[in-house]
């Protein structure tokens, strides 16, 4: 169970585990059930968010939404605080290996600040950021000293943060709105993002090519 104080190379092996051992057998089983629930509503949109509590003791929160063409897609992540306040973990699906996006308390912070969030409750504030973005994935820009600057597109924004290479730990650390960006600077975003989607398509590609 993940406790106040661990750090993120123990927080991964924690969510690790529990996607291993039966996390990833629930969301298989939701895929079906959600599917069947569409069908059963006359094949309508919905969005909803459950709980699971895995053997671990961790409390999961699984925002499932379906689109009105019957597309399933699943948001895992788990919510915990720390000495200053929440934060929110969530590991990829679709990766050999399960890199972790982490979202501190400042994160969110900014994130209601900047995004106007009409929400006072942490945990509600958390459920809306999951609502909202149903498609997570980091992305990367150089950055002069040789580095490279972490960021994922956000409705309404970008999260800002670091890539811990050695453990694939995605830490993000701060939420900028669209209107704190030039135009020149969404444009770039706007490119590197389709860059890494066509990268992972090829990939994906290859993948399924050596099946």
């Amino acid at each position: 169970m993940i406790i106040p104080n661990m750090s993120l190379p123990e927080i991964r092996k924690s969510v690790s585990t529990d996607f291993e051992i039966e996390l990833h057998r629930k969301l298989e089983s939701l895929k079906v059930t959600s599917r069947g629930k569409w069908m059963r509503g006359g094949k309508q949109p919905f969005a909803e968010t459950i709980f699971f509590v895995a053997k671990s003791k961790n409390s999961w929160r699984i925002t499932i939404t379906c689109a009105s063409d019957g597309t399933i897609n699943l948001i895992p992540y788990l919510i915990t605080y720390d000495n200053i306040g929440i934060t929110a973990t969530h590991i990829l699906l679709g990766f050999d290996n399960m890199p972790m996006m982490h979202f501190n308390t400042h994160f969110f912070k900014r994130y209601k600040e900047r995004g106007k969030i009409a929400l006072e409750k942490p945990e509600d504030i958390v459920k809306h950021f999951f609502r909202k973005n149903t498609i997570l994935l980091p992305c990367y820009q150089p950055n002069e000293d040789g580095t490279q600057q972490l960021f994922t597109p956000l409705d309404g924004g970008i999260g800002l943060g670091i890539f811990y290479v050695d453990s694939e730990i995605c830490e993000f650390k701060t939420f900028v709105d669209n209107s704190l960006l030039r135009q020149d600077q969404k444009d770039e975003i706007a490119e590197i993002w389709r860059s890494t989607i066509n990268q992972l398509a090829e990939e994906l590609g290859k993948r399924l090519g050596r099946k």
